[in-house]
């Protein structure tokens, strides 16, 4: 044969459903979902066009146990089960193939890494080329000969990368023949084998380029100096053989085939064109059609998402370098009439905040983009600087364009290049869109929103991808190191396509019935958070390093009491030797087993808590080096250079609720209730002497929109006349009086009363509670007793999301629950708390939200000098100048607690200090 081309086929049918998630993708007879189909062919069609195999494998695992299974039952344990709305597309796609001629390869307790492993075997020396498209790095080890190479799918649904054997030297840093035994260090998360835990990829390519494979390794063990490594090595090496045996791909299945079965079919005949309309799938068989030169058949409703250009690839547009300043000057005179004007910037930086301009994109008409390359302050950054415009004079030109406020503007991200453009001295004014929000707003669950995707998904287009442009691993070079010309083409595109994201996504939002969500709450808050970025938060570094102290002198001290309590030293770190102490020595109950002996993680630790001193100081033990390595040691590290401060980045389109999220650190996890959480902040502080911190937290907020939306009249009652509600369901659950409560009943009664709104199941309570199930379930039963309109609640809203297909907010903002309706039990549970859940967190997303956007609003209307900082969880953060105080604190509260009117009360708490501890 000439070329075999092997395609896994779970892998490709995977690929396609998150490919094409957020398009909503409907098959125009059935009206079920259709995007895993689509983006199936649609790949398989363009491999066909591009690599012209005379042979085809289409491979598929098998349904039931596998063998690899009887060696490691913990085997692929972690994945999720399949989408519901994707196994009857799985279904579809191989009836399909069936149909159109193609032979499926599918074994009973073999996957298809093995089928393909054997296929390469077989025909390795036959075939003139091989290509295998999978992701999957096990099949690295397949590429031996220079005839076998691998595809692997870029970000672009329809593009590929090829991999041989000299790229996995150059990336991987092993030979093919080395990768299973660089897998039996690395181990695959994905299929969870275990690998040695502790050592990633780096570490385990540099062994096995040393050691050559395990046996080399553990033959050589006491030669390795470096003493964390040996012990991680020594702990998990059964893991490590194991690990190797699970990831070393078979090659001699008896497949039960001949060569002439693979051969390509007539897979474009007029019977499978005819096969693909009829079944709905009318835009793949025009495309198939007109692949092979066929008249397309007629009448064909395009398949994609309202408002959608979906169907026919768009053109690619003009894209031009202002070369001068003359040339700006004009163009200005033209971008002041524009009725809609796209602005995108490069940069020199991820991080919004120290980032250098180094030129801004503009396009006011779909097809035509425009790039100004501009002069930079930092010496020697750019290769030929003769090509740059004046910043000084591009901002004098362009400054009157951005701030008109009669000049709509949209883009991508677009806090992001407000930021970078108010630090370089522009104003941008009026800006009406953000195709990345709305997309998140009509599609939260997809994931898919950056301009590469939108562009594939809703344009049919493919973008100049950054990694393109500036390369990958040791050949990537910093944007101002790649010809300008280059650039100026891709930073001009992202005007251009920007453009076109508006005009298709601003007629999905209007048929969304979306917009204010849009309007009203996520577009005002664009420029709050531009401000909060922009303002960051003092820490005090010399705080931070003396509290480093501080807990390393802690852990020293639970070292030394774990040794005392065990009744001997060992390496507390290891695994093995803890084992060894709890389970053998110490003779306490077993929790859970693994592969590799007795669990000691986490959860095993809180379930014997109580059963022996040891557990309690193991657990501080590994808190507080957590604590020192995720906090107290990397916070003043990551404050800019430029002020001494950390500039987190606010995510508006993380979280399918709605909630923001931060990242760059990560302020959200900062942990608040226990002391060594108040200790890290107590180290955020007020960055100048004559500004204060403050601190306002809703109360309860999600517990009194929950009595808001049910109705319920206790619930109600509780907070209209101020009575502790957490006593009352104290009092409900334990079957006693208010007056009789204690403390711990209290605390307990506090934990039913947020679960429940969680959709918590007996199991979960018991296991947040310490009590048994029976005892949990008890609880559950006598809450909603007391609490019916909960339960009313609860039913009302999985009965409309089963309707409706989606949930939604007090506002209006939707969360979509595919699995509402999946007859899988654990997906259908999880899909009934997610929508029990969402419209209180959701809610309380808004609702804050739209305090930040009228504090904003006060503080620029009154001119103050105090400023909003962070926004974590359901607490807002403020630097307030000390002549402010009194007013500042009033308006913000009472604009907190009315920013969405509730039946209940709404009750703000907060003080002020000089530091983020003090004021909470």
């Amino acid at each position: 044969m000439k070329k075999l081309l092997i395609v896994d086929g779970h892998a490709f049918a995977f690929r396609a459903y998150y490919a094409f998630a957020a398009s909503n993708l409907k098959n125009s007879k059935t009206g079920q979902p259709s995007g895993a189909v689509f983006g199936f062919f649609r790949m398989l069609f363009k491999l066909f066009e591009d690599y012209a195999p005379t042979h085809v494998a289409m491979t598929f695992d098998p349904g039931g146990p596998l063998e690899r299974g009887a060696t490691f039952a913990e085997y692929k344990a972690n994945r999720k089960p399949m989408p519901e709305d994707l196994r009857p597309q799985l279904n579809e796609i191989m009836e399909t193939l069936k149909v159109l001629g193609f032979r499926i390869l599918k074994i009973e307790k073999h996957e298809a890494d093995d089928i393909i492993g054997t296929l390469a075997e077989n025909y390795k020396a036959s075939a003139k080329e091989i290509l295998i498209f999978s992701g999957d790095k096990d099949l690295y080890q397949l590429l031996e000969k220079k005839n076998i190479k691998m595809l692997r799918g870029k970000k672009g649904v329809t593009e590929f990368v090829e991999i041989d054997s000299a790229w996995v030297k150059e990336e991987v840093g092993v030979d093919v023949k080395q990768i299973p035994d660089y897998m039996g260090i690395v181990g695959d998360t994905s299929d969870n084998i275990p690998g040695v835990k502790g050592i990633g990829e780096k570490g385990a390519s540099k062994l096995i380029q040393e050691y050559k494979n395990l046996e080399g390794i553990y033959k050589n063990i006491e030669k390795i100096k470096n003493p964390g490594l040996k012990n991680k090595l020594i702990e998990h090496k059964d893991n490590a053989f194991m690990s190797r045996q699970l990831a070393t791909i078979k090659r001699d299945l008896d497949l039960g085939i001949k060569e002439d079965d693979l051969k390509l079919p007539d897979y474009a005949s007029d019977e499978g064109i005819k096969y693909l309309k009829n079944q709905g799938y009318n835009v793949l068989s025009r495309d198939l059609a007109k692949s092979v030169g066929k008249e397309p058949p007629k009448d064909e409703p395009e398949e994609g998402p309202a408002g959608s250009t979906k169907g026919p690839a768009a053109k690619k547009g003009i894209y031009k370098r202002v070369e001068s300043i003359e040339e700006l000057t004009k163009l200005a005179r033209a971008w002041k009439k524009s009725p809609i004007l796209s602005v995108d910037t490069e940069t020199t930086s991820q991080y919004a905040f120290d980032a250098e301009l180094l030129g801004i994109s503009l396009c006011n008409q779909e097809g035509t983009g425009f790039y100004i390359p501009v002069s930079h302050t930092q010496e020697g950054l750019f290769a030929n600087k003769k090509q740059l415009l004046p910043l000084d004079q591009v901002r004098e030109i362009l400054g009157p364009i951005l701030s008109d406020p009669n000049i709509p503007k949209v883009g991508q991200n677009i806090k992001y290049d407000l930021i970078v453009l108010q630090n370089h001295g522009f104003e941008v004014a009026n800006i009406v869109f953000d195709t990345m929000i709305v997309a998140y707003i009509l599609a939260p669950e997809s994931r898919r929103f950056n301009m590469d995707d939108l562009a594939e998904d809703l344009l049919n287009y493919k973008t100049i991808t950054y990694a393109e442009l500036v390369g990958t691993g040791k050949n990537k070079k910093n944007l101002w190191e790649v010809d300008l010309d280059k650039v100026s083409e891709y930073a001009a595109e992202d005007a251009d396509i920007t453009l076109r994201l508006y005009n298709v996504l601003r007629k999905s939002l209007k048929q969304s019935g979306l917009e204010s969500v849009f309007k009203d709450i996520d577009l005002p808050l664009i420029p709050v958070l531009t401000q909060m970025e922009k303002a960051g938060i003092s820490v005090d570094a010399k705080y931070f390093a003396e509290l480093s102290k501080d807990f390393q002198r802690e852990v020293k001290d639970l070292e030394r009491g774990i040794y005392k309590a065990a009744g001997k030293e060992f390496n507390i770190a290891s695994t093995k030797e803890l084992q060894k102490i709890l389970f053998d020595e110490l003779q306490l109950r077993v929790v859970k087993k693994t592969q590799t002996g007795y669990s000691t993680d986490h959860e095993v630790l809180e379930e014997l808590l109580g059963e022996h001193p040891i557990i309690e100081k193991l657990l501080d033990y590994r808190k507080y080096t957590k604590l020192i390595s995720t906090y107290v040691d990397t916070l003043p590290s990551m404050a800019s250079p430029k002020d001494g401060r950390i500039h987190t980045s606010y995510n508006m389109t993380i979280a399918a609720t709605g909630r923001l999220s931060s990242t760059d650190p990560n302020l959200q996890n900062i942990p608040i209730r226990e002391k060594e959480g108040r200790l890290i902040r107590k180290g955020f502080i007020s960055g100048h002497k004559d500004f204060e911190v403050l601190s306002l937290d809703y109360s309860q907020i999600e517990l009194r929109i929950m009595a808001h939306i049910s109705k319920d009249p206790a619930m109600m009652d509780a907070y209209k006349k101020g009575i502790d509600i957490h006593k009352r369901t104290a009092a409900a659950i334990y079957g006693v009086s208010e007056d009789l409560v204690s403390p711990e009943m209290r605390d307990k009664a506090k934990v039913v009363n947020f679960s429940v709104i969680y959709g918590v199941t007996p199991y979960g309570l018991s296991r947040n509670l310490r009590i048994s199930r029976d005892e949990a379930k008890s609880f559950i039963e006598r809450y909603l007793t007391q609490y019916p309109g909960v339960q009313k609640y609860m039913d009302d809203t999985i009965a409309f999301c089963e309707e409706k297909g989606y949930v939604e907010t007090m506002k209006g903002r939707r969360r979509p629950v595919p699995d509402i309706t999946s007859t899988h039990r654990q997906a259908k549970e999880g899909a009934k708390r997610v929508a029990i859940n969402t419209p209180i967190q959701g809610t309380c997303a808004d609702m804050i939200k739209i305090a930040m956007i009228q504090i904003q609003d006060e503080i620029e209307k009154r001119k103050w000098k105090s400023k909003l900082l962070l926004q974590v969880h359901d607490e807002l953060v403020f630097e307030v100048y000390k002549s402010e105080k009194d007013e500042f604190l009033k308006v913000c509260k009472s604009l907190m607690e009315n920013a969405l009117p509730l039946d209940v009360p709404v009750k703000v708490e907060g003080k002020f200090g000089q530091n983020w501890d003090e004021a909470h």
